[in-house]
Order: structure tokens, then sequence, then C-alpha cells
């Protein structure tokens, strides 16, 4: 690999930026071709930390940020094929903003949101077993919603975790699915108001499925989380 030069840059389009660990989950789709980019780091957890995403201003890459990032290879991980390894030697630059209709755009063909049927505590459809995990079904969905309803109150009470977190319900292909949310602006904004239903009309979503966790039973699961949650105000109308 050149000293003084990435072996590729990647422009995409920045559909997700949600909390990851000690930093952030970014995912986007390519401005050419529209298929879905996860850039990773070579930390454990391959989150994106502060530095990683920001611009040579000092400013950090956003939602709905047009980027440029250097990339060393693809590294894809099981059913998260979108994965491609940053180069942290050079800043990320900012290229310009998607609108409201961009976004449209970018929606992704209906189709099921992987296996249904599998949840945990007071979520709904949020869970897919390790041996339904479909290795080439990726691991991203951008869906467009009539309505989204933001629940913030305690996790799991009956279980004495009254630590507050912010889910989303929202019906799709015949499906009701109710998940955790990890767009932390959305998060942040339920949490300040206070336990309640929030509803949010005509969303986009970008819907993520996490890499597999086992968890205290022995069980081994990949979640489906809300990474981004796309308003037309939120798009700058």
């Amino acid at each position: 690999m050149s000293s003084d030069a990435p072996n590729s840059i990647e422009t995409i389009v920045c559909l997700a930026n949600s909390r990851k660990i000690s930093g952030r989950c970014v995912a986007g789709k390519r401005t050419g071709d529209n298929s879905w980019f996860r850039p990773i780091s070579n930390r454990a957890g391959h989150e994106i930390s502060e530095l990683d995403r920001r611009y040579s201003d000092g400013k950090t890459a956003q939602l709905l940020d047009v980027i440029e990032i250097p990339c060393i290879e693809e590294r894809p991980h099981g059913h998260q094929s979108e994965n491609v390894l940053i180069d942290d030697r050079f800043y990320w630059e900012k290229k310009g903003n998607a609108s409201w209709d961009d976004v449209l755009e970018l929606v992704d063909p209906a189709a099921d949101l992987w296996a249904s049927g599998f949840s945990a505590y007071y979520n709904r459809n949020n869970r897919v077993p390790d041996g339904l995990i479909d290795e080439d079904g990726g691991s991203l969905r951008l869906i467009e919603l009539d309505e989204m309803v933001l629940h913030a109150g305690p996790k799991a009470p009956d279980f004495g975790d009254m630590k507050p977190i912010v889910r989303a319900s929202f019906n799709y292909r015949g499906q009701h699915y109710k998940l955790d949310v990890t767009d932390p602006e959305y998060e942040r904004a339920c949490l300040e108001k206070g336990a309640g239903e929030y509803r949010i009309p005509s969303v986009v979503a970008c819907i993520s499925l996490s890499e597999p966790h086992t968890n205290q039973n022995g069980e081994t699961f990949a979640y489906k989380l809300v990474a981004s949650i796309i308003t037309r105000e939120r798009a700058g109308g």
C-alpha cells in the first residue's frame, strides 16, 4: 500500500450514524451504484471513532452528509457483507448534503426484514437466531413508513432493569416490529421528554442487523436495530 494515498476512495450518502460501543456505526449508499457501504475500523467492535469520521476542518461526519471516505479494502464479516476497512491515516471529506428527495430515491425495494417470529423481552420481531441468519442477505435496509411510534421507558422493569431506553414500533410488509433505537439524536430527544409515546409520520428508516451476540442462556442472535430515523424536516425540507 502506498504511503501517501489510500487504496481507494468511496463516496457515499450517510444514511446511519448510530451509537455503537464507544463510537459510531456509520453506513450509507455509494453514489455511483446505490450499493450499501459500512466503513469499519480495525477495533474489535469495528466502531468508527470521532477522530475516524472527522473532516479536516474539525467537524465530524453527520447523517445525510455526502462523504468521500479513504479505504483500504473490503472486509465482509458474515452477513455484514457491506463492511469496508477505512484508511485512518486520512481525513474524510464532505462533498455535500442529501435532500429528502435524494433519500426517497435510495429506499430499497420492499423486502422482508430478515427472518420474523423471534422476539426478546418487550420487543417484537427484533432478533434472528444464528441458524437462520442469511449470510448472503446483507445487514442493512432503508425502508419507507407511513408512521413510526417511539417509546421511551424502562428497559425491562419486570427484571429490575429501570434504565430508560427508546424503542420504535412500526408495521412493515404485514409484520409488526418493535426495535431498539440507536439513532443518537432521536434517542436523546425522547429521553429528554421523558417516558411516553411519540408519533412520527412519514419516516424513512435505516434498519441494521447486528453482529451475532450470545446471551446468558447460550443462545446466539443477531438483533434488528433502528439505526436512523429520517424525516423531511431532518433532511431540510
